[in-house]
């Protein structure tokens, strides 16, 4: 753990430096394309994971309607997004009653081209997870499985032993069908400090089974962030943990979060972060009052207030204690080695902005063309 947790720090001091150097000479590191539009389908979870912050979180637990999803989804399109994110802030996108729904609807959507999500995969049944085979445009699934055996799993979740052995069942599904998911799927692996890579359960057999398949299973044990300040130290003792304190981390520049994580959230606030603000206290709209083209859009004063805050190095409290920031003045490895396209924040406001001139300009047109079907079944009233 110590040598884990020395190299982090050693990592945050270089950063440090490249930062100081880049904004010094004018660099800024937000990507061209922003990637996929985050749209929160359910903001209601299952578990109680011990190094998160949705029990602590204020704001509701609720479910989009179908129909206010197919309208957030028409008005992204319509600003040029073609690809979907729909993992919850907190929460697992199964508790969605109406999920299948709304993945056909995107399915059947003739300008989206892709959507994916994470999921902790103890909510759905089986015969769920095989109805996901038939969908043609959902593109990924990454499994989040937390613990190395049964105790810790409850220890980590403060769910049930019923809960774990639904989630060995359905990880049998996914290995019994690989080869045939239409989508990726990948593991991401959770445990304390005390995981350990034999086998020595029934959980760490099934996950070593998955990787000799061909399925990835990424492993990172022990250090946990603190989701804003909402998670401290005390959250886990007793786990052989390490939550990162809320001033590990170097705050200089906005976060180019502000920029390719914007998302709408299951009770229509739009938030300028999809990672940590659980409360939304980065909150630039709503979809229920206003178009997205208006709030994803330059001339949307509290956007701007919020990146002008950043960029003079007053962050707010979610991000004050926030060690998942990550500054714009800093060029990841992954950017440099895939050559990845950046531009500065003007470039970026006066890119949304003509987006979102385009979007007005064509409205009338759109409403007079016949619009896609909202997802069928019940309309999945938010609750």
């Amino acid at each position: 753990m110590r040598f884990r947790v020395a190299g982090q720090k050693l990592k945050n001091i270089a950063v440090r430096a490249e930062v100081a150097v880049n904004r010094l000479l004018g660099r800024e590191f937000i990507p061209v394309d922003v990637g996929a539009f985050n749209i929160e389908t359910t903001s209601v979870c299952n578990l109680n994971c011990r190094f998160c912050a949705y029990e602590k979180k204020l704001s509701p637990r609720v479910t989009m309607a179908n129909d206010t999803f197919a309208d957030v989804v028409e008005q992204a399109v319509a600003l040029g997004f073609d690809r979907f994110h729909l993992t919850p802030c907190t929460g697992d996108v199964f508790m969605d009653r109406h999920l299948l729904e709304k993945l056909r609807y995107l399915d059947g959507h003739p300008k989206v081209r892709g959507y994916h999500f994470f999921s902790n995969l103890t909510i759905p049944t089986h015969e769920t997870l095989l109805r996901l085979m038939a969908l043609e445009k959902f593109e990924r699934m990454v499994i989040s499985v937390y613990g190395h055996d049964e105790a810790s799993f409850v220890a980590i979740t403060k769910a049930s032993p019923k809960i774990y052995r639904r989630l060995l069942a359905n990880l049998e599904t996914i290995l019994a069908h690989h080869g045939r998911w239409p989508f990726r799927v990948s593991i991401g692996h959770r445990s304390s400090f005390d995981a350990v890579a034999s086998e020595a359960s029934e959980l760490m057999k099934l996950l070593a089974r998955c990787k000799r398949a061909g399925i990835a299973v990424n492993a990172s044990h022990g250090m946990y962030n603190n989701w804003g300040g909402y998670v401290t130290q005390r959250d886990v003792d007793g786990l052989n943990m390490y939550v990162t304190p809320a001033d590990g981390t170097v705050k200089a520049g906005a976060c180019v979060k502000l920029f390719d994580s914007v998302q709408v959230m299951a009770n229509g606030v739009v938030n300028a972060c999809a990672c940590r603000d659980v409360d939304a206290t980065l909150a630039i709209g709503n979809i229920e009052s206003e178009p997205l083209a208006d709030i994803l859009s330059a001339r949307n004063a509290e956007y701007r207030r919020i990146i002008d805050e950043q960029q003079a190095g007053n962050f707010r409290p979610v991000c004050k204690g926030c060690d998942f920031y990550r500054s714009i003045y800093h060029q990841p490895k992954s950017y440099r080695q895939g050559r990845v396209p950046v531009q500065t924040i003007v470039e970026y406001l006066a890119a949304i902005e003509q987006r979102a001139r385009t979007q007005r300009s064509t409205a009338e047109a759109r409403t007079a063309q016949r619009p896609v079907r909202p997802p069928a079944g019940r309309t999945g009233a938010a609750r």
